[in-house]
């Protein structure tokens, strides 16, 4: 699944962006995508703390929605 973003840029990044997508040959859209993808990657493959905070809220969700699963087989 893909999710649209809208997003405000300083004219300066924005035509820096323009150029590169222009100079490879894509979209600007898609340069935004893989540069935006591959810093979250980076930042995930650092342990970065907002990584490690969502890993544990899912986990939390996880076993608070185990728990409510055990309760109801009883």
């Amino acid at each position: 699944m893909t999710k649209k973003v809208q997003v405000t840029l300083p004219d300066r990044i924005a035509l820096e962006l323009e150029a590169w997508a222009e100079y490879d040959g894509r979209p600007l859209a898609n340069l935004c995508a893989y540069l935006l993808e591959k810093a979250v990657s980076e930042s995930k493959e650092k342990g970065s703390d907002w990584f490690k905070d969502l890993k544990a809220a899912e986990q939390r969700i996880k076993e608070k929605g185990q728990g409510k699963a055990e309760g109801q087989s009883l």
